[in-house]
């Protein structure tokens, strides 16, 4: 069972480099059974065609990004620590995974069957929404510690989610290897003191 599982990933991390450095449309499951060192006719034992791998692809790399959070956010105590560690990794990942953004942007989501579209977004909205899950519980600990006021969270989950991700994935797109670590950093403190100061003049 272990070896069949270290199969499905051996292909899943190929499939994942053949769709990054090709885009979806030019990708096959010929390039990415050689870059598995695998035969193409084991790839369909695992997977139905290149868009059922296309999309646990992306399962699984939504599944990697909560992971890497709970691993890194463990040990971190204080909200800006925990923040700081949600916004680095949304970082890292789409840098990894821009492509991801660029398949929908350059049309080549609208090549696909229609159920393989809708799993596409179900897959999204589902790690849109434990996301959000994440934010929402980390703010409502936050008020129970006295660092933050009352808020609507649910409201506050959704709008961050929002902003942390169009703000990451406009720079990563429009700016790519230009958005220096420096920079990347420098941002990530703004998104941070934005999030639990605001812009508001602080009142006696």
């Amino acid at each position: 069972m272990a070896r069949l599982k270290d199969k499905e990933e051996t292909i899943l991390n190929a499939a994942f480099e053949v769709f990054r450095a090709n885009g979806f449309t030019n990708a096959s499951m010929k390039d990415i059974a050689v870059k598995a060192g695998l035969g193409k006719g084991t790839l369909y034992e695992y997977f139905q065609n290149k868009e059922d791998l296309f999309l646990q692809v992306v399962n699984a790399k939504a599944n990697d990004f909560f992971n890497e959070i709970n691993a890194r956010v463990s040990d971190k105590t204080s909200l800006g620590e925990i923040l700081n560690e949600i916004i680095m990794i949304t970082q890292e990942t789409l840098e990894e995974v821009e492509f991801f953004f660029k398949f929908v942007m350059f049309a080549q989501f609208f090549e696909m069957s229609r159920d393989t579209k809708q799993e596409f977004h179900n897959i999204i909205m589902r790690n849109r929404r434990e996301y959000m899950n994440l934010l929402r519980e980390l703010f409502e600990k936050g008020f129970a510690d006295g660092v933050l006021r009352e808020f609507d969270w649910e409201f506050a989950a959704n709008f961050i989610t929002e902003m942390i991700a169009a703000y990451c994935c406009f720079k990563e797109h429009i700016m790519g290897d230009c958005w220096l670590q420096q920079q990347k950093d420098l941002d990530r403190e703004k998104m941070i003191d934005f999030i639990l100061n605001g812009i508001g003049a602080q009142t006696m």
